[in-house]
């Protein structure tokens, strides 16, 4: 059983029930309509994976990729804690993580788009652990919950925590963010998150950012990013990423103690190689310095980068080995923390 307040209402929820109060606004990567339909279709009996590959194979290739993927789930075996007890995955996205965890232990799917904790849903009841995940569609910040969790997973969510709101700034929200995790968070349990690293090098060479998708601003500063984003005329900047210090200094000041970083390559959106950084990152720099790293692509669309960019990586990932600091430049972190 799950128990929490939503704003003033308290709420108590059994294995395989859904409490849905969603926000308009939230992070869509297909229109709502079109997400409700393929909801339709499994519900009515089609096998969710082949519902969607026959919409977004050819399509949408990149999202097809990132809702079906195996490699969606790699960090668990690298990155999660060995514990069984309850988990939250906020932003639970199209639940890729949500219902492979509830294969082993009771899982809250908190997500705040409507269609897709539909989705998530209709996906369990197939996969057949409907009964161990809880659906919450809601914002996070108006959930209080009762039930510690063992395990709080955020993967591609913190650098939008401020975004689609506009009562707070941005970087403020997202370190109330984390403070509110650590309280939520069981003694012993830890917190693993998945980010894009501001200083990640194809960021620093060129490529577009994820969340902007454009080169060379969300990489910056973020007084200097913020500047650079409201010049396009598209308003205020609301997704920010960090570095690995700037992360560190933000998870210890919400409480953490205990944290350890990992490098995710080509990211961790679709994790083929996820290596500690040990002490110092020496041994992300050992692994560095001795493998030629996957190949990366543009984080906003998934194209792949060329062969030329690619070469221009390796040879600047080895040569940042040498010198001892080429886990700063990692494309991605996933982070664990207690």
């Amino acid at each position: 059983m799950i128990a929490f307040t939503h704003r003033d209402r308290r709420i108590t929820l059994e294995g395989g029930q859904t409490f849905n109060l969603p926000r308009e606004l939230g992070f869509r990567d297909t229109p709502s309509e079109d997400l409700l339909d393929l909801v339709r279709e499994i519900e009515s009996g089609r096998p969710w994976r082949e519902a969607v590959q026959a919409r977004y194979a050819a399509a949408k290739p990149w999202l097809h990729r990132i809702i079906t993927s195996p490699h969606r789930t790699a960090f668990f075996a690298d990155v999660l804690p060995p514990c069984t007890g309850p988990a939250l995955e906020i932003g639970a996205g199209w639940g890729q993580t949500a219902r492979a965890l509830a294969e082993t232990r009771p899982v809250v799917a908190l997500e705040p788009v409507a269609e897709r904790l539909a989705f998530i849903t209709a996906a369990a009841r197939q996969d057949g652990v409907a009964t161990k995940l809880t659906g919450i569609g809601a914002d996070y910040f108006d959930v209080r919950f009762e039930t510690p969790f063992a395990l709080i997973c955020v993967i591609g969510v913190l650098e939008w925590v401020g975004a689609f709101q506009s009562q707070t700034d941005p970087q403020q929200r997202q370190r109330e963010f984390l403070a509110k995790i650590r309280r939520e968070l069981a003694p012993g349990g830890s917190l693993i998150l998945g980010i894009e690293n501001r200083l990640g090098l194809k960021y620093l060479l060129g490529c577009p950012d994820d969340h902007l998708g454009v080169p060379h601003i969300g990489n910056l500063p973020a007084p200097l990013a913020r500047q650079r984003w409201e010049q396009t005329g598209q308003g205020p900047l609301q997704a920010f990423t960090y570095s690995q210090p700037e992360l560190e200094t933000m998870l210890r000041a919400a409480g953490f103690t205990q944290i350890d970083f990992f490098g995710a390559f080509p990211d961790y959106k679709l994790p083929e190689k996820i290596i500690p950084f040990g002490e110092n990152g020496t041994a992300l720099n050992a692994w560095l310095a001795a493998h030629e790293v996957p190949p990366e692509h543009n984080g906003y669309d998934g194209s792949p980068l060329d062969a030329v960019f690619q070469r221009a990586l390796q040879e600047r990932y080895r040569a940042l080995a040498a010198s001892g600091v080429a886990h700063h430049f990692a494309p991605s972190f996933f982070v664990r923390a207690g």
